[in-house]
């Protein structure tokens, strides 16, 4: 007959294993996440995510903000906490994962644009916002 404190011991560790794995996928899927809900209730989704060279230090995020542009006119302002929020949600984390792979990340900027616009080119008839943030405290704070 098995000892119940072997069988007590493997559920238990089973379960624990099992919420283990449940959190970490959690943790993994908020990091590649590709849309996101903010204050001002527009949708945003994600463009485009690097690491900027040469010194690998600044994450760079840009959302598709379509509602800059529209009708619905977000204002910077409202736009600004967005950004804070993308920040916060989405590059704490994603810069957290990098650090742990070993890649240095001192700052995030956020990048919010009306229509699809590549890293470092411009384009001056496209509603755009753009938030830097540094992170050495483990939070999103303005430059």
């Amino acid at each position: 007959m098995a000892d119940p404190r072997i069988t007590r011991f493997s559920a238990g560790a089973l379960a624990t294993g099992l919420l283990l794995v449940t959190l970490l996928s959690a943790a993994a899927s908020q990091q590649e996440q590709t849309e996101i809900s903010v204050p001002s209730g527009q949708p945003l989704s994600l463009y485009e995510k690097r690491v900027v060279a040469p010194e690998n230090k600044i994450l760079y995020l840009g959302f598709l903000a379509e509602a800059l542009g529209g009708e619905y006119g977000v204002t910077f302002d409202r736009a600004s906490i967005d950004m804070d929020t993308v920040c916060e949600k989405v590059g704490i984390p994603l810069a957290g994962k990098l650090i742990s792979e070993g890649t240095r990340i001192d700052e995030i900027v956020v990048r919010l644009m009306e229509r699809p616009i590549d890293y470092g080119a411009v384009d001056e008839t496209a509603a755009q916002f753009l938030n830097a943030y540094d992170i050495s405290g483990g939070t999103c704070e303005w430059f």
